[in-house]
């Protein structure tokens, strides 16, 4: 029985997969599908970086095209719109026509597509290609009509290409032992194409991140883009984490979630998102419902019970088969002992992580398989019975066996104090990874060879894609357990990172990588020197301030307080700098009022001290106290009080000169911000005065290249323009452009400001060419900056 097609169902049959089909079909035999291709779009494909791919790659892209899997590119259709389809039709007659076996058929074959299409088409359109008699030219007006029509149809929406522009979040190494689990992926396979999203779910160590991963990696040229998120508690943040090449570091968090959002809504079903780790319900994350309305594919893994969205269930793999062979594949040695290996797994319980390693720790410890089997059974839990491996539905998501054979393992591992203590500061850091060139830098290792050792047994985990290790999330409780990451024990790992906050300069994008590695640390470590501790907080806090790492420093404020009240740690200098961060917190939510009555607060704690034997902690504190008062008044705009309170942040430095106070950069953000007050006010003497300083400062302390340098000049040649001296301006002015494009590049608003004084400075002075070139830069730069806040 014939279905009588309604008015919702009719179709447009003039695709490129149809068209193209024609005439492979009426194909000589000799003539290739990929040969056909390359002949239609010769002209346009030679310059693309297709043409220099391998046979293979480009053949299954060819044949995406020919199936109707995948339009033709757009940037194919832009090559041809912007030159014509001439080209087309000559390589059409010169090479297509002669390989056809019969050139009438298959134009009768064609204008069948078309007849059909009629009631969608238009008769008018119908006539319009049945009146082409030239067979090139006809076959030419279809081809370019069924591309235009495969990009105007809403099932064939391709998203954005973001490999050039993501610079983290890509897929991560595939384990090279990974095996088995054939029909699990066959069923995650199945369940994408029906649904946009889908759960895999099992137990801890079972394994569904390497499913996820596999699924991801065996489907790589089937999408545009995949993109990992490893959840660690909040799909917002992780999402505001990600780093894109034009992510810059003035960008708060809600700032670079809103840009990176726009670009996950321009997503569609040839692209994926991977959730991984998504330990929680749904309903437990607020954002999620809101993230799985994106159009792309979402596939997710979770240990918990998930029933209300599509799920694929990961069990035990068969123990007679898959883990005795993934067991031999990491000990080949145990082949020789077969029966003990199958007691070893169904001792362990069938648990996918701890049979790897379980098979590892047998080679590392030197252990004979009797000798293993032995030791794991002294844990005193077994389940050889047939008892399930339990879930809980709260935050313990693993089973006190499987800790403690993994317990057990790591004991047997006989890892040196070297190897421990790399575990042991491994686990302060994020599970999601931490960069390995980064780790050996903070621990100040001579060389990786232990950290590869433990890479070797299955300890650590190395992401060689993204060049990252980390912990499995089982793995990482169980080494906490065991090696207790004290604040004396990780001092290296500490001082590291402290000084790193101490020392932060001006860089062009967040440093993603140090922000998590700082908040995992202040959450997972114990504390065993209060002291220390709360000085690694306290300067670790304007380092967060910095990067505007808005929703986590009213937390990082409430640790410090509880850290000085444990510890009475309750020095003025530390009660004042308690203050001025709760200001800090207050000024983020616009609360300027509060914030200015614990900033006058610290203040008025500080100023007892201050006298000529202030030390210098004492000292610096207090006109940081001012000065931060300053950016309040500001903001306020109140601007006699800012002044004021920015010129006795000023003057208590000269006051403590002869401690080293004026050479901290604190001197030369006070002063610059002063000199910005002095112009607004056109008070041009002061402003030089204050400006010959920081000149001073300057020239004793960096480097003529540097952007303090630049915005020295910038400044000098503000002034020249207020003062009515342009030749002196065009030199400082062309000096700053010079100094500030070498140091930090032009997309900034420093070299912005730099292009609209000489753009303004030319215009005045006559000079019209040279005010149309920096005006056309300054509306580059604009045009970038603005961008980057969409």
């Amino acid at each position: 029985m014939t279905k009588k097609i309604g008015s919702d169902e009719l179709q447009n049959r003039i695709t490129f997969s149809n068209v193209i089909g024609v005439l492979l079909e009426n194909k000589k035999k000799t003539y290739a599908q990929y040969q056909m291709i390359e002949d239609i779009f010769y002209d346009c494909l030679y310059n693309m970086d297709l043409f220099e791919k391998e046979d293979f790659e480009k053949n299954v892209t060819y044949s995406r095209w020919c199936t109707g899997e995948r339009p033709i590119p757009k940037e194919i259709l832009c090559f041809y719109d912007n030159c014509g389809f001439d080209g087309i039709q000559d390589n059409i007659q010169d090479d297509v026509i002669p390989n056809l076996i019969n050139v009438p058929a298959t134009r009768k074959l064609l204008l069948e597509l078309v007849m059909d299409s009629v009631d969608v088409i238009g008769t008018k359109k119908a006539d319009e290609f049945a009146r082409i008699t030239d067979d090139a030219e006809f076959i030419t007006a279809l081809v370019r009509y069924s591309i235009l029509n495969n990009h105007d149809s809403r099932h064939t929406l391709l998203s954005p290409d973001l490999s050039d522009i993501l610079l983290s979040n890509k897929l991560p190494s595939v384990n090279r032992h990974f095996l088995g689990r054939k029909e699990e992926l066959k069923v995650v396979s199945k369940a994408l194409q029906e649904n946009n999203l889908v759960f895999i779910t099992g137990t801890a160590g079972m394994g569904k991140s390497e499913l996820a991963k596999t699924y991801a990696k065996k489907s790589e040229k089937k999408y545009t883009n995949i993109i990992h998120l490893f959840y660690d508690g909040d799909l917002k943040k992780c999402v505001a984490q990600m780093e894109f090449s034009d992510d810059t570091v003035d960008m708060s968090e809600d700032m670079l979630f809103d840009r990176h959002m726009k670009l996950f809504k321009k997503l569609h079903s040839d692209s994926l998102i991977i959730i991984d780790n998504f330990n929680v319900l749904p309903k437990e994350d607020t954002f999620f419902k809101e993230f799985i309305k994106l159009n792309c594919k979402i596939l997710v893994t979770s240990r918990c019970n998930i029933s209300q969205y599509e799920t694929v269930k990961v069990s035990e793999m068969d123990a007679d088969t898959e883990l005795i062979e993934l067991f031999y594949k990491h000990c080949p040695s145990a082949k020789s002992s077969e029966d003990v290996v199958k007691d070893i797994i169904q001792t362990v319980g069938c648990h996918t992580l701890t049979v790897c390693l379980s098979a590892l720790s047998l080679i590392a410890s030197g252990m004979e398989p009797e000798e293993l089997l032995a030791e794991l059974r002294t844990c005193g839990l077994n389940i050889a019975s047939g008892e399930d491996v339990e879930l809980y539905k709260d935050d313990d998501f693993t089973n006190g066996l499987i800790i403690e054979h993994l317990r057990r393992l790591l004991q047997l591992g006989k890892l040196s104090n070297q190897q421990l203590d790399i575990l042991r500061n491994l686990s302060l850091l994020p599970v999601a990874g931490i960069l390995k060139n980064s780790f050996k830098n903070w621990m100040r290792l001579d060389n990786l060879a232990d950290v590869n050792h433990l890479i070797k047994y299955g300890f650590i985990n190395e992401d060689t894609d993204n060049k990252k290790i980390s912990l499995h999330p089982l793995l990482q409780e169980v080494i906490s357990i065991e090696t207790i990451p004290t604040v004396t024990a990780c001092r290296t790992l500490l001082n590291s990172l402290h000084l790193i906050c101490l020392a932060h300069g001006l860089e062009l994008r967040r440093p993603e990588n140090i922000i998590t590695s700082l908040i995992s640390v202040s959450e997972r470590i114990i504390v065993d020197d209060g002291a220390y501790f709360l000085l690694f907080l306290q300067d670790m806090f304007p380092y967060l301030d910095k990067y505007l790492v808005s929703d986590y420093l009213t937390k990082l404020t409430d640790k410090i307080s509880y850290l000085m009240e444990k510890y009475k740690l309750e020095s003025p200098c530390d009660r004042a700098l308690l203050l001025d961060y709760k200001a800090e917190c207050f000024m983020l939510k616009k609360d300027y009022g509060n914030a200015v009555k614990k900033r006058e607060k610290a203040i008025n704690i500080m100023e007892k001290l201050h006298t000529k034997d202030a030390d210098m902690r004492t000292a610096n504190l207090l006109s940081n106290l001012y000065n931060n008062l300053s950016n309040i008044y500001l903001l306020m705009k109140r601007g006699n009080e800012a002044a004021n309170a920015l010129r006795t942040a000023f003057d208590i430095r000269m006051e403590y000169a002869h401690l080293g106070l004026t050479e901290s950069h604190d001197t030369l953000q006070q002063m610059m911000n002063l000199i910005n007050i002095l112009l607004l006010a056109k008070d041009m003497d002061n402003a030089k005065i204050v400006l010959e300083q920081y000149e001073s400062l300057v020239q004793e302390h960096l480097l003529d290249t540097s952007l303090d340098y630049g915005i020295c000049k910038l400044s000098k040649g503000i002034i020249n323009m207020m003062e009515g001296t342009p030749e002196s301006a065009e030199v400082n002015l062309l000096a700053a452009e010079s100094i500030i494009g070498n140091a930090v590049g032009t997309d900034n608003d420093y070299m912005k400001t730099t292009y609209r004084y000489l753009n303004n400075l030319y215009a005045r002075w006559k000079k019209p060419e040279k005010a149309i070139e920096y005006r056309d830069k300054f509306l580059g730069v604009k045009q970038s900056v603005l961008k980057q806040l969409e």
